[in-house]
C-alpha cells in the first residue's frame, strides 16, 4: 500500500488538526504509482468515514462541521489522526508535530504587530472587553461588535491598538461561542 506523506499539520482548535497531504505520486508518469496514490487516498477516506461514526469517535463529530476532506487538506480530530497515523508518513513523530502546530497556532493567534503582544487573552478577558457575560449569544456578540467597531475603527478616529484588540477578542469569542453551540 502506498503511504501518503503529510506535508504540514495545522492546529484549528479544540484538538482538531488540518493536515496537508502531499500527492507527488499523482503527477508521476508511472501509471501504477498514480493508481496507488489514488487508491491510498480513497482507502484512507473510506476508513476514516467508517471510524468516525463509531461510538468512541461520534462525540467528536456530532454534526460533521469539523470533519472535512477537501482535496489534500483534511480536518481530523486528534484521536482519529493518531488512530490513522500508520497510514501516513510524517517528517517527525506525530506528537512532536502536533505540539509544534499548537505552539505555532498560539503564536499566530496571540501576536500583534511590533512589540505589542498579548500572551493570553482568554475568553473571560474578551467577554470583559465586550461588556458581555458567559450567557451571551452570537447575536449579543454581533451587536456589541458593531458598536465597538464604530468606536475604535482607525478610519473614524479610533485607536488602532484598541481596534486590533477588538478584532482579536472577537475572534476568540466567536470561536468560543461556535464551540459551545456544537457541544450544547
Amino acid at each position: 500500500m502506498y503511504v501518503l506523506r503529510v506535508k504540514h499539520i495545522y492546529d484549528v482548535g479544540n484538538d482538531y488538526y488540518m493536515i496537508h497531504i502531499e500527492d507527488h505520486g499523482i503527477n508521476s508518469r508511472n501509471r501504477e504509482v498514480r493508481q496507488s496514490v489514488k487508491d491510498a487516498f480513497a482507502n484512507l477516506r473510506k476508513a476514516i468515514n467508517a471510524y468516525r461514526l463509531l461510538p468512541e469517535y461520534a462525540p467528536f463529530y456530532p454534526t460533521d462541521e469539523r470533519y472535512s476532506v477537501k482535496g489534500n487538506y483534511w480536518c481530523l480530530h486528534k484521536r482519529l489522526l493518531q488512530h490513522f497515523a500508520g497510514w501516513l508518513e510524517f517528517s517527525a513523530p506525530l506528537d512532536t508535530l502536533l505540539r509544534e502546530a499548537r505552539l505555532y497556532a498560539e503564536e499566530q493567534y496571540y501576536s500583534f504587530q511590533g512589540s505589542q503582544r498579548v500572551s493570553s487573552i482568554g475568553v473571560d478577558t474578551a467577554l470583559r472587553f465586550f461588556g458581555l457575560d458567559h450567557t451571551a449569544t452570537q447575536e449579543d456578540l454581533k451587536r456589541q461588535y458593531r458598536l465597538l467597531v464604530k468606536r475604535y475603527h482607525p478610519d473614524t478616529g479610533g485607536d488602532e491598538a484598541k481596534f486590533k484588540t477588538l478584532q482579536h477578542a472577537h475572534t476568540i469569542l466567536k470561536a468560543h461561542l461556535n464551540s459551545r453551540s456544537l457541544v450544547g
